[in-house]
């Protein structure tokens, strides 16, 4: 025998239902609670909510027999409806799954989400996948989809890396050779200015004017380099204290004196319930052994009390048996009131805990950010340093190229001869030089950045390809689990359609995009239609049948001993009976509501609701 108790759902007050094993139909005329009656059930096998009474704001619905005992409440205060307690799915051992989910397919009433999106022509993938618990691969998909397009922008951006080294190599071998062309040309010069006028004064300051020229390209090219990395290097600096801001925003939502606080609290709670229901437990076991004493006591031939008077282990005081009885149920309902309050401690403690690893992590961020910018102040510092260095040994060499050329001034008034247009001509040509020599060590700097650049891309790419080989390994798992679920519908469709002979359809199926395909024999043509090509009737009709087929697939039957129907006017007798006997066999308590004059012919036990809340 099933029991069903029942408290301010629907237009139930408080009333008590029991059903024995097997088929059990539901009648009575309009507005005697049949639908609440049967939401009430669906509330307890695993319905996500049910609704209240007018005026109340507190339900609930507990469901027992010698292997189950099932109680949960809905409440609605300030606008909010919480649920608490187990459903009969969160209990047992058996499919796995979203319960909430898989209770889509036990309670097959009329406004059962899967029946309903059959109705209206709705896609149903979602609500068929449902029990499948493939969120967290899905999640995961997602997640890998997402960093491998960071990834593809990555490597978009250095895809002409490549194109860059063969550019960055050729100029850099037109510069050799034009650099081999120049020195030709010097020591061309050189030659011929030597043989012009050997022993030409001004050789020596050329000399030493070339040699400051060269320090002096290199001392300018140098503190470029340098003044880019300071720039380069701020911008680092800069970025990294955006870093530092934003974590510290971050760590500014959270109080987490408050938070640990809160969290000691919600442990001392915890602890105090964990206590009060180890101790209530003591209590209820007590009393039982004293119960199962007295019965023991009771069957001597030297017990010479009453059985109905019992000897409080207490206070040592005779009570009444079911003084003692009653006792037990009320510690049982105070354990199971502690055990709610216990549960939804939990989940603040959860939320606690989340909000004190995101403080640590921004706190954490902000430190590591901290480090970063200590390190890039005293690395620009020390540039700068270095800048200062560099720009002081270049006013040096400018001073000093300046006192050169004074001394050459000097020597070509004194000496106005043929060495000055061969002087004129290496010093262009020693500039010309540095020059190029100043663009090749820039090209070398740009070579290793472009190769770094390819080194990198090659290690993205390489990333790429271990992501999609996970990502189509997440998505052969995920099909492979939706090819699953479609052949066992399919086959279970197939399977009650031959078994409840419904001649209407040929077949009835899921396709490859989890639509529902129908297909009918019209005038010796089969034709195949979808759903929203089919008569309200006929749509009732697949979804019920539909709604079954998920039972049986997800293995409900095995592990859920209720199954509920409504609205089966699509069915006339013929197919009602049969549908009704085959699932009979499959389910120890079939709960089926019908009208009066529908229970009438079928041959099963009824329970028929009168027109005011009571169930008789």
């Amino acid at each position: 025998m099933l029991e069903l108790e029942v408290s301010n759902i629907g237009g139930i007050e408080k009333e008590t239902f029991e059903i024995s094993p097997g088929v059990t139909l539901v009648t009575g005329p309009n507005a005697s609670n049949k639908t609440s009656l049967l939401k009430a059930f669906a509330f307890a096998l695993g319905a996500e909510s049910a609704p209240l009474r007018s005026g109340s704001t507190e339900g609930w619905v507990g469901l027992s027999n010698g292997d189950i005992d099932v109680h949960r409440q809905v409440t609605h205060v300030n606008g909010e409806t919480k649920v608490s307690g187990q459903s009969l799915l969160e209990t047992t051992e058996g499919p796995s799954g979203d319960p909430s989910s898989l209770a889509t397919f036990i309670n097959l009433l009329e406004f059962n989400p899967f029946r309903t999106a059959i109705r209206h022509g709705d896609p149903i993938e979602s609500l068929l996948m449902g029990p499948l618990d493939i969120e967290d691969l899905e999640a995961e998909r997602a997640k890998l989809i997402e960093s491998k397009k960071n990834l593809d922008s990555k490597i978009s951006d250095l895809d002409g890396s490549r194109a860059e080294l063969e550019r960055v190599q050729e100029k850099r071998e037109s510069i050799n050779a034009e650099l081999d062309e120049l020195h030709e040309q010097l020591s061309d010069l050189r030659s011929r200015r030597d043989s012009a006028e050997e022993q030409d004064e001004l050789s020596e300051y050329h000399q030493k004017q070339a040699d400051l020229n060269a320090e002096r390209a290199q001392l300018s090219s140098d503190i470029q380099d340098i003044t880019d990395s300071i720039d380069r290097l701020e911008e680092q600096r800069q970025a990294a204290v955006e870093d530092v801001d934003e974590a510290q925003q971050e760590a500014e939502v959270y109080d987490p004196d408050e938070i640990r606080r809160n969290r000691r609290e919600l442990h001392e709670r915890l602890d105090t319930a964990n206590e009060r229901i180890e101790t209530l437990q003591t209590a209820v076991t007590a009393n039982r052994e004293m119960l199962d004493l007295d019965i023991d006591w009771a069957g001597s031939h030297e017990h010479s009390i009453s059985a109905d008077r019992i000897r409080c282990w207490a206070c040592g005081s005779m009570a009444d048996r079911n003084r003692f009885e009653a006792t037990i149920e009320e510690i049982l309902d105070s354990i199971a009131d502690e055990r709610g309050k216990r549960d939804e401690l939990k989940p603040q403690l959860d939320e606690l805990d989340e909000d004190l690893e995101a403080y640590n992590n921004a706190q954490s961020r902000a430190a590591d950010s901290k480090d970063r910018v200590r390190e890039l102040k005293k690395r620009i510092e020390q540039r700068q340093n270095s800048l200062q260095t560099k720009r002081e040994l270049l006013a040096d060499v400018n001073e000093e190229l300046a006192d050169v050329q004074q001394q050459i001034d000097e020597v070509r008034e004194t000496h106005n001869g043929q060495s000055d247009k061969f002087d004129d001509e290496i010093e262009q040509t020693q500039k010309k030089v540095l020059s190029k020599q100043s663009e090749l060590t820039r090209l070398d700097s740009v070579l290793s950045d472009v190769r770094a650049d390819i080194k990198k891309c090659d290690e993205l790419t390489q990333q790429r390809e271990d992501l999609r080989g996970r990502i189509q390994s997440l998505t052969d798992e995920i099909e492979q689990a939706e090819q699953r679920l479609r052949e066992s519908f399919n086959t279970t469709v197939a399977d009650l359609i031959e078994r409840l002979e419904f001649d209407s359809f040929e077949r009835i199926w899921l396709d490859g995009s989890f639509e529902i395909v129908v297909a009918r024999e019209i005038e010796g043509t089969i034709h195949r239609s979808p759903i929203a090509h089919l008569s309200e009737g006929e749509r009732e009709l697949v979804g019920l049948v539909c709604g079954l087929a998920g039972y049986l697939t997800y293995d409900l039957d095995e592990a859920i001993p209720v199954l509920l129907l409504d609205s089966l006017g699509a069915f006339d007798i013929e197919r009602l009976e049969p549908l009704i006997s085959y699932f009979s066999d499959r389910t120890e308590y079939l709960l089926v509501a019908v009208y009066p004059e529908i229970a009438e012919q079928i041959p099963y036990t009824t329970h028929e609701l009168g027109p005011s809340a009571s169930v008789n």
